[in-house]
């Protein structure tokens, strides 16, 4: 039987609390409150067990490569069996999509059922025939885009969520930045990354940040009473100060590992740039709801992250 360390580092847990964050802020921007908590609830377990199942999946494809680059990794070292992994990964993958189909059908609407397949779909396409090509960043922030409308899927129909600008914006900015980040992160293993991929997935995931900056510029009347304060928020200094406050930090921890490319500074930044990804989710939900409490709840995240990633590793 595999240790529980072993089973941390596969799934690259400290990482699952990202994915939370993005599907709780795509709830939360699109809902009043949690009044429905046990629909948000099945949301963030369909968003964990996907997450989780890709991050599995990812190492059950990889196998061969881990094996010459990333020896001391759970399959490689012998730590799990292949085969163990495969049934956790393929068993995480099911268990995801059947959770969205699930609050699909205790609340009437499709919208998580075909986000959560799309999101599933889009796991094995990265993880499997796509990882080495040069489509694998993209597919990599469809990930994420769609785990943020797993969020919003239980917007109620009036809204036209699927279709406003401005919450396909936040979901973009988000999967935007995750296409830079996953740029960065390709050739993290190697002696030494190529500065131009580096700087390139720098510029990307400050593309994101951009985006996620001025999606509320986007809001207009036909959102509802509750989300109006993203309207108003385009009129302060503040939101925007934030948002470069945010591309500051980001170019201070990839520059590093842009001039001197070693895979202990890039694996330290993208470590950091998974992490901000939490920060980008409360912001957007303090935005709506104010920091308390759901902007706090999801800045609490961080914690149980810095914990578990100073047990195993999550890159």
């Amino acid at each position: 039987m595999p240790s529980l360390k072993t089973l941390l580092q596969l799934g690259r847990v400290p990482n699952v609390f990202t994915a939370v964050s993005n599907v709780m802020a795509g709830y939360l921007l699109t809902h009043e409150d949690l009044a429905d908590w046990p629909a948000a609830l099945l949301l963030v377990a369909s968003s964990a067990l996907l997450y989780t199942a890709g991050m599995v999946l990812n190492d059950v494809f990889d196998v061969a490569q881990d094996t010459e680059q990333r020896p001391r990794r759970p399959i490689p070292s012998g730590r799990i069996s292949l085969a163990a992994a495969r049934v956790l990964g393929w068993s995480l993958l099911i268990g995801g999509t059947v959770s969205g189909i699930v609050i699909g059908v205790l609340r009437g609407t499709a919208m998580p059922m075909l986000i959560a397949v799309s999101l599933a779909i889009t796991i094995v396409l990265y993880d499997g025939p796509l990882k080495r090509t040069m489509l694998a960043p993209v597919v990599m922030g469809l990930c994420r885009y769609f785990n943020v409308l797993l969020g919003m899927s239980l917007v109620s129909f009036e809204l036209y969520a699927w279709f406003h600008p401005m919450y396909n914006a936040v979901a973009a900015g988000v999967g935007i930045y995750v296409v830079g980040l996953t740029w960065f992160a390709r050739t993290e293993a190697e002696e030494e990354s190529g500065r131009s991929g580096l700087t390139g997935g720098m510029l990307v995931m400050l593309a994101g940040i951009a985006l996620l900056g001025y999606a509320p510029r986007l809001a207009d009347d036909s959102l509802p009473a509750y989300a109006m304060p993203l309207k108003q928020i385009t009129q302060a200094w503040l939101w925007p100060a934030m948002w470069v406050l945010f591309g500051f930090f980001t170019i201070r921890r990839t520059v590093p590992a842009i001039v001197s490319p070693t895979p202990t500074l890039v694996q330290f930044a993208v470590k950091q740039s998974i992490f901000a990804l939490v920060i980008f989710d409360a912001a957007i939900v303090t935005a709506v709801h104010g920091p308390m409490p759901f902007g706090i709840a999801i800045v609490a995240l961080l914690f149980p992250m810095q914990i578990l990633g100073s047990y195993v590793y999550s890159t």
